[in-house]
């Protein structure tokens, strides 16, 4: 070999080297791993890793640790897991036992906000973010409040506040924002602590009807009371897959499909409905969630089945058995019903759960000094669920199927008929009567709906194709069920609570109403979204019976951010006033004569106006929810400055003590679309304020399915006069569509 050619090699082989170095030191670049040990109660793990890596292979293996929420794996089994990907991907850098842990600290720390979970198919091989929330730029969010605030408030009250937030933006606003900042820094999520006091965790009010919501699956019938069995067994069969999917961290990534479409979405509330249990506090409430563990298949699992008010704690899954079988799981829930149908009335310990919070609270510091109490309500706590096992009965008969059974799905009827039959601080109840009434009632404070939907869906699309529960060969011991010690004052409060429950049922003014004559198709061939059609109809809804429009809340989903949860579309502005306002003018409707064969229509001109507002009212509606999706509400904003003026000074400054703003956070019109894919299925939920309304909503192809509620004892409202209100409403947006398109 000549001299040439070797000196060709060697230098080949020298930028191989060099090449294969550079190649290295970049992938370890972009492996950037912050690794976290650190302690927390409930579901959040004792290990939790946020990862970002180009290659992402890591992620399939070390789901379980690589997300907060749910069980983990043990550090050994996470060090193991990265020291082989790294040692694989990284190749030449063969990083020894000895020396491993200090190879992967000393990677570099560039930290990148990223969140991890299960994946699915299409982002199994990479790693995925979901960003932080952003801190909205303060005086922005002052001009938005100040617009609002001018369709709610009068003239006079609005140069008041004016003059307030003008003194807030000289002086506290930036300090504040400044503060804000600072924490988006620190902390996972600035706001959704601030936010889940102020929102659930510090609210007094009973949890049923102004809390809670309820939600209504499809009609069943049962000819027999095994078939009761049967459904419930396999409901509680697939949660447990469920759970065990969430535990291995297989749930698949969503991402968004508008606004930026392909965006991460957070899963964290996914991880936070089984198993978990909202605990009164004098003050503050707080949410217990399931402990961690190291691996999944030792996890024990267990069901509270609630029967003629008794309460059964029904062993699922346990460490030296493995799952119970469906067929298992329908012999134990029969035996509780036949055991319940045998037995003398139950105390009515589950109607304390729908008190008052403090006075709740109190009760419960009473139960548990009693030790057999304290371990009843240590097994309800930690059930994957609670299955409420109701028997025929509860319906009024002066309300049509629909509204009798949300109203069920909601209270349980009156504590003479299921409402003790449930345990409304647990996050999911399910709920299947022997005349086939079925639903959920569900704790709102660990998840927005959307979680709750996915979860109830699979389950009722997996009981329709499943076979019936085979019965088992060997019958598990009975169920027995949890016996309470009660003393005289507790026994007092309990019946004390029934009547007070009692009356608020009486005071519920519900009704789930379906719009026939169109639906979403027809909204979108309006060149609408629906969405924004809907919110734009019950603004002219409300003002078609008061002549004004008030604070409307409608939940804008935070979810492209971590552990976001939701702020607010406000749908009471000037541009949905103005098109109201036109919509109700008494002018003379557009009138018609035939001159041969040719149509001439007068008042033309108003229809058109009437049209250019609504598409003004639109494209404002559609700017609001698209900031408030992107992280640039103002609702969460203002509340975060608010709070850190607390913390900081002591006191909330004077921009959140004015009239002004009590009047911008009394939601008289509170909303949310509600929608679910499975026909029959709806969700509903009690007004949020003593003179309001609220109003859910579920748009389907060809109808829209409300559910209106409003209080009795309100002498401003009334859902009849409002339901006829929105029906009217959306006849006349049609009828104004169509005179547009006669137009063309």
């Amino acid at each position: 070999m000549s001299v040439w050619a070797c000196e060709t090699q060697v230098c080949q082989a020298r930028a191989n080297t060099a090449q294969e170095k550079k190649n290295r030191v970049k992938v370890v670049r972009n492996l950037k791993v912050r690794v976290r040990v650190f302690r927390a109660r409930g579901a959040v793990a004792p290990w939790a890793l946020t990862v970002e890596d180009e290659g992402g292979a890591l992620l399939g293996r070390l789901q379980g640790a690589l997300r907060g929420g749910a069980a983990a794996a043990s550090p050994s089994r996470v060090a193991n897991s990265i020291k082989g990907y790294l040692t694989n991907k990284v190749g030449s850098l063969q990083l020894r036992d000895t020396g491993w842990g200090e190879s992967l600290l000393s990677l570099p720390k560039r930290w990148l906000s990223t969140q991890v979970y299960g994946t699915d198919d299409e982002d199994f091989n990479q790693c995925v973010q979901v960003a932080k929330l952003p801190v909205p730029e303060l005086q922005p969010t002052l001009d938005s409040y100040l617009e609002f605030a001018t369709v709610i408030v009068s003239q006079q009250q609005l140069e008041k506040t004016q003059e307030l937030v003008k003194r807030f933006a000289e002086d506290l606003g930036p300090k504040m924002q400044a503060k804000l900042v600072e924490r988006q820094k620190e902390m996972i999520n600035w706001v959704t602590d601030w936010w889940l006091d102020d929102m659930y965790l510090k609210v007094r009010h009973p949890l049923p009807i102004n809390s809670n919501p309820g939600m209504v699956f499809p009609r069943r019938q049962f000819a027999k009371i095994d078939e009761v069995a049967d459904l419930a067994a396999l409901y509680i069969d697939d949660l447990l897959d469920y759970k065990e999917m969430l535990d291995r961290g297989e749930l698949p990534q969503e991402r968004a499909t508008s606004r930026e479409k392909g965006q991460p979405l957070c899963m964290e509330q996914f991880y936070r409905l089984l198993g978990v249990c909202r605990i009164p506090e004098v003050g503050k409430d707080r949410l217990e969630l399931p402990s961690s563990s190291n691996d999944s298949k030792e996890c024990e699992e267990l069901v509270i089945v609630a029967c003629r008010n008794y309460f059964y704690p029904i062993p699922v899954k346990a460490v030296d058995r493995g799952r119970l079988t469906p067929g298992e799981i329908q012999a134990q829930l029969l035996t509780a019903m036949v055991d319940a149908a045998g037995a003398p009335p139950a105390p009515r310990v589950g109607i304390l759960t729908s008190m008052n919070r403090d006075q709740w609270a109190k009760a419960r510091e009473q139960l548990i000094r009693d030790e057999n109490n304290r371990a009843n309500l240590e097994l309800i706590s930690r059930a994957l669920c609670i299955m409420c096992v109701d028997e025929a009965g509860g319906d009024r008969s002066e309300l049509d199927s629909d509204t009798n059974a949300l109203l069920r799905a909601m209270h349980g009827g009156g504590t003479r008929h299921h409402s003790a039959n449930r345990w409304f601080d647990k996050t999911v109840q399910l709920i299947i009567s022997s005349d086939g009434t079925v639903g959920m009632c569900y704790e709102h404070s660990p998840a927005e709906g959307v979680a709750v939907i996915r979860l109830a869906e699979r389950a009722l699309a997996r009981a329709e194709v499943s076979d019936r529960p085979a019965p088992p060969p060997v019958l598990l011991p009975a169920p027995q069920p949890m016996k309470w010690n009660l003393s005289v004052d507790l026994q007092r409060t309990i019946e004390h609570a029934a009547r007070d429950f009692d009356r608020a049922i009486s005071d519920l003014d519900l009704k789930v109403y379906t719009y026939r004559n169109y639906g979403r198709e027809y909204m979108k061939s309006c060149r609408t979204s629906p969405d924004v059609y809907i919110q734009l109809a019950m603004q002219y809804a409300y003002y078609k019976l008061y002549g004004y429009l008030v604070s409307t809340y409608e939940s804008a989903s935070l979810r492209r951010f971590r552990n976001g949860r939701v702020d607010n579309i406000r749908s009471a502005h000037s541009a949905a006033h103005a098109w109201a306002s036109a919509m109700c003018t008494a002018d003379t409707p557009p009138q018609s004569e035939e001159d041969g064969q040719r149509k001439v229509s007068f008042n033309l001109y108003g229809e058109q106006k009437k049209l250019e507002l609504f598409e003004e009212a639109a494209r404002k509606q559609t700017v609001i929810m698209e900031a408030n999706i992107l992280g640039r509400g103002i609702d969460n904003h203002l509340l975060g400055l608010r709070e850190a003026a607390r913390e900081t000074l002591g006191q909330v400054p004077e921009l959140f003590t004015d009239t002004t703003y009590s009047r911008m956070i009394e939601f008289k019109l509170s909303t949310s679309q509600v929608a679910t894919t499975t026909d029959g299925t709806f969700m509903g939920y009690g007004a949020v304020v003593p003179d309001g309304y609220g109003c859910s909503y579920n748009p389907k192809k060809d109808c829209v399915i409300f559910c209106i509620s409003s209080f009795v004892s309100s002498s401003v409202t009334n859902t009849e006069a409002f339901r006829q209100s929105l029906e009217e409403a959306l006849d006349s947006m049609k009828l104004m569509f169509q005179n547009r398109k006669t137009e063309s």
